[in-house]
């Protein structure tokens, strides 16, 4: 199986889908809160590739717009556990992050043509058959949270398994760098004479 394969799936069938069609969203707009139970969390926490995920949580307001289309914004909080990319030890990442992004039409959110060197035009989310998967999307949102790589706040870096007099030693070496500097600088002397 890819990568791809790994992270997604087909239109409503992730972890933690959540298809709103829109037209059951009222004018004035509709409020959600969404709890993930333990086998999504689970299912959540291989697919990030994450010890455990936690708490997960999240309330959006669906408001709808001219063409079919959806606003939604709204706030995720949940929590990851990690390993510390220096001790090895299971930390915790606490994670609260506000998010509003637009739902589409599919045929119109294809027709979006973004250079490849613009890195800040957000495109807007696909709706398939009239449905927006707020779950999802939500998701995707969580999971930019989580840290690439986590680190304890006290945990310190300090060598390969090295003693301190073995780091000393080493940072007491000449690099070969230096020494090829050395040697350039001496033949430069011996030209200019």
């Amino acid at each position: 199986m890819s990568e791809d394969e790994a992270i997604s799936a087909p239109f409503g069938e992730a972890e933690m889908s959540l298809l709103v069609l829109h037209d059951e969203v009222p004018p004035n707009g509709r409020e959600i809160e969404h709890v993930a139970n333990d086998d999504v969390l689970a299912a959540l926490a291989k697919r990030f590739k994450v010890e455990e995920v936690a708490d997960l949580i999240f309330e959006a307001l669906l408001t709808p717009l001219a063409s079919d289309c959806l606003q939604v914004s709204g706030k995720v909080r949940g929590k990851v556990r990690q390993l510390c990319g220096v001790t090895l030890d299971p930390l915790w990442t606490q994670i609260n992050i506000d998010f509003s992004t637009e739902f589409q039409p599919q045929e119109l959110v294809a027709k979006y043509v973004v250079p490849e060197d613009d890195f800040d035009t957000e495109l807007p989310e696909a709706m398939q058959n009239g449905q927006a998967d707020i779950g999802e999307m939500v998701t995707q949102v969580f999971a930019m949270e989580i840290p690439a790589y986590p680190r304890a706040e006290d945990a310190e870096f300090v060598g390969y398994g090295q003693s301190e007099a073995e780091r000393e030693a080493e940072d007491a070496k000449q690099s070969p760098f230096a020494a090829l500097s050395a040697l350039k600088a001496s033949n430069d002397t011996s030209d200019e004479t």
